[in-house]
């Protein structure tokens, strides 16, 4: 049985001081009286307080909750807001830190901007405003993939908010791409050199920036393991924290521009694209303040990796080449796919081919072959842009599922392609097909995205309704055909520690038995894949050899060892 969903609502400030629902101008008005240094320093502080990051938390646990309601807010509140937490509702999440650094990113310059000291009972009652902002109607529509896709664009971004993935998994998973999966690709494939054009657009190595990033990864896990501490925290990544190793002064500075935003370097004012449009805190999760680093997101931060070397080179690149660099980053994707398979997968159980053929052309990605079932793979690295994922457009969205999971432009894609592979096997005579597949009986189709929008709420839902479309009842009925699967990346590797034990087959047809309306989010509706990441004994590994790099890179081994500069 898959396990309970537990819609679990927020706590909006109205509810609690018996208001009225601010609208945002009244928001942006009250944050307008306070210090912007302040607020984002509180920021990240609360972030670590509250433990958000790490072991995909992003919500305060009971405990922190008991322990700093007091503290942020004005006593007539405080037992309001404890009476509402002990009936299950959320007080403190992620999304609130997240939506209120983005606001205050917006903000015009102000006389009172330059102040590292915001009272600690203001925050509360200004988070739970945060809170009251996070919310978006749904849009009534009468076509049934209008539907559906209205629903997948009202709530992927609430599905981000609450992210499932653990952000060391993003880091660890990138640096396998670039240290494993490129190295792997067959020569005609390795089109670009992601350590010369990052050096290219940033001006150093791109070695030198993953130690950094892996640097900002460890301290705000040895932040978050210390107790949990009062008063006017400075929770920041100080140039004295590298006193001990061999970058300069110089070099940090460029890395410390590389990852984080100063008041006086933010971009104009602009309309924000949706309730969760968090781009500039997601491109910048660190505020540079009086010469040391405050860690907004913990998440963004560890993410900064994949979003420097991918999207910061693709601005500097040619329009003529971003494309060819994107399809680079494709085949380097399904590499790690087949990776995660070698490495993790009951073999016995879950046979891997990459790139199947059949008449000398190209099937899908890859199949996983378990048994007398065949999972016929198609691996899309395509990211929902922020345009549309946050605008709340259900003709955006379904525009891109049509363009990129469904339809595609100028060649299948995802569905179509997937589609097209069951044709051609069907109509293929049993001795002409590839050995793998000439004893199936059964062909589930998936979708594995390295977007989170592939596991989030209605996605597999619109996937599944337009194959049903394409479905030829006849012509496959030699085949037992299930609905079709999509999943994240991170929803696979979720699951990695079940493939040493079952097929991915057993994992797909449960979570189809479980939701036949294909509505829920993956973990909704499966068993085998839990919250944040567990048994990832190889990223561990992985990890491992990067920590004795880092100290060796950096000459770093007294920091690693002395309390006292962390």
């Amino acid at each position: 049985m898959a396990p309970h969903v537990d819609m679990r609502h927020w706590v909006p400030y109205s509810e609690v001081a018996g208001t009225a629902r601010l609208t945002l101008a009244e928001f942006r008005a009250n944050l307008m009286k306070f210090p912007r240094s302040g607020v984002l320093i509180a920021i990240g502080r609360m972030s670590t307080i509250f433990d958000f990051g790490p072991e995909a938390n992003t919500v305060a646990s009971d405990e922190a909750i008991a322990r700093w309601v007091p503290e942020l807010f004005p006593p007539p509140l405080v037992t309001r807001v404890l009476a509402l937490a002990n009936q299950g509702r959320v007080v403190f999440f992620q999304g609130q830190l997240r939506y209120l650094a983005a606001e205050v990113m917006r903000l015009p310059k102000a006389d009172t901007e330059d102040d590292t000291y915001f009272p600690d009972v203001l925050l509360g009652p200004l988070l739970l405003c945060a809170a009251e902002m996070l919310y978006t109607p749904q849009l009534s529509v009468a076509d049934d993939l209008d539907k559906m896709a209205s629903l997948v664009a009202m709530f992927l971004p609430v599905y981000e908010i609450d992210s499932l993935v653990e952000p060391f998994m993003l880091f660890t998973r990138f640096y396998i791409f670039l240290t494993i999966c490129i190295p792997r690709l067959p020569l005609h494939l390795r089109t670009f050199d992601p350590f010369v054009e990052f050096e290219k657009a940033f001006g150093f190595p791109l070695k030198r920036y993953y130690l950094f990033v892996f640097a900002v990864m460890m301290h705000g896990n040895m932040q978050r393991n210390k107790e949990m501490r009062g008063g006017a925290l400075g929770d920041t990544l100080a140039r004295a924290w590298f006193k001990h190793t061999n970058l300069t002064n110089a070099q940090l500075d460029q890395l410390f521009d590389a990852v984080s935003f100063t008041l006086a370097r933010l971009p104009d004012t602009k309309k924000p694209i949706g309730f969760a449009d968090f781009e500039f805190l997601r491109d910048n999760p660190c505020f540079r303040h009086n010469g040391e680093l405050y860690c907004l997101d913990y998440e963004f931060a560890v993410a900064k990796l994949e979003s420097g070397v991918i999207w910061r080179v693709r601005s500097a690149l040619p329009d003529k080449k971003r494309h060819a660099y994107f399809s680079f980053w494709g085949n380097a994707f399904e590499e790690y796919v087949e990776w995660l398979f070698e490495q993790y997968a009951n073999k016995d159980q879950n046979v891997f081919h990459r790139s199947p053929q059949l008449d000398g052309t190209p099937l899908c990605d890859a199949i996983v072959v378990c048994g007398t079932t065949a999972v016929l793979i198609e691996a899309k690295l395509g990211t929902c842009a922020a345009s549309v994922r946050y605008s709340g457009d259900y003709m955006k969205m379904r525009a891109f599922l049509e363009g990129h999971l469904v339809a595609g432009t100028d060649r299948n894609v995802g569905v179509q392609q997937l589609v097209r592979a069951i044709n051609k096997i069907a109509e293929a005579k049993k001795e002409d097909l590839p050995a793998c597949l000439q004893g199936v009986k059964k062909i589930i189709p998936l979708i594995i995205t390295r977007d989170d929008i592939g596991s989030s709420w209605m996605t597999n839902g619109y996937l599944n309704a337009r194959f049903q479309e394409h479905r030829r009842h006849k012509a496959w009925k030699r085949f037992t055909v299930p609905p079709l699967v999509s999943m994240s990346i991170a929803t696979l590797e979720r699951g990695l520690s079940w493939l040493r034990k079952v097929s991915l087959s057993d994992i797909l047809e449960q979570r189809i038995r479980d939701d036949r309306g294909m509505s829920k989010p993956f973990e909704a509706a499966s068993s085998y894949i839990s919250r944040g990441t567990r048994h990832t004994r190889k990223h561990l590994d992985v990890l491992d050899v990067l920590t004795e790099e880092m100290a060796k890179e950096f000459e770093m081994e007294n920091v690693m060892n002395e309390p006292s500069a962390i």
